[in-house]
């Protein structure tokens, strides 16, 4: 199975003194993914689906469902609804049962049923992590972690009564994401205008390379810069130490600090 798209109401933290504007530096900015499929991927999918009951319900079977009081089976813990040994799960914009994979909150995963029961590995192309289903932020663990991620439906909206938890993760260090992937910052576009983090793939341009968006720099890093011309990207660090930083750069804060956790976050300049 294909791993599934997601939004958040969100934008990505930057800007600062040498940063007049950092626009958009992480996967997941307001809106859909760029490049994503919110339903099953050719170009993903490992072949037949494996962990399935191939009886009714468009080749699921929801199992005895008639003691669980969502239809037909419950996403958030505890689950409810699928038979001893499955979990609910999300396949295209149904919820189906499937046999759980071994891969825990925030670890890599390569399909929509390959995370443990109440997990769902969403992600953007080969980069995929485990997000926690949820209803509340208090579901969510971790000061990073906040109920606000929702799943494309592939016709530019999202899901109802779907929501995940945003990873609890560190930019500096990475410690909460798959080690092929990124951690960034966000704040939300509205309300209580809240920090939070999460996973975002990454590529391999480490610190003063040359980047397009967030997608082009490493683990660690974050593409900044004027909004013309070049950009660039910069390493993540944690103040007031800044033991990220090498050589003869400094953690610098951004002009609006990015707190999350009571740690704050800067970047080496």
């Amino acid at each position: 199975m294909a791993l599934i798209a997601m939004t958040v109401a969100g934008c990505a933290r930057g800007g600062g003194e040498r940063l007049p504007d950092a626009g958009a530096v992480a996967l997941m900015d307001s809106g859909s993914l760029p490049g994503v499929d919110a339903g099953p991927s050719p170009a993903l999918d490992s072949g037949p689906t494996t962990g399935f009951d191939a009886g009714g319900g468009g080749g699921f079977d929801a199992g005895p469902g008639s003691t669980c009081s969502e239809t037909p089976c419950r996403l958030v813990s505890p689950q409810c609804g699928c038979a001893a040994g499955q979990g609910c799960y999300i396949s295209g914009a149904s919820r189906v049962c499937g046999t759980p994979g071994p891969e825990a909150e925030g670890e890599a995963c390569t399909g929509a049923t390959s995370c443990q029961a109440g997990n769902l590995c969403l992600g953007s192309g080969t980069a995929g992590f485990c997000a926690r289903f949820c209803e509340t932020d208090a579901e969510c663990p971790g000061a990073g972690s906040l109920c606000l991620l929702e799943l494309d439906d592939g016709a530019g909206g999202a899901l109802p009564g779907v929501t995940l938890c945003t990873g609890n993760c560190s930019p500096a260090t990475g410690v909460g994401c798959p080690s092929t992937m990124g951690c960034a910052i966000f704040e939300e576009t509205m309300g209580s205008m809240r920090t939070f983090t999460g996973c975002r793939a990454a590529g391999t341009v480490t610190e003063g390379g040359t980047c397009v968006d967030a997608e082009d720099c490493a683990p660690g890093h974050f593409c900044g810069g004027p909004t013309t011309g070049p950009r660039e990207c910069y390493r993540w660090c944690r103040q007031p130490s800044g033991t990220e930083c090498r050589g003869l750069t400094f953690c610098t804060s951004f002009t609006e600090p990015a707190v999350v956790g009571g740690v704050e976050y800067g970047y080496c300049l």
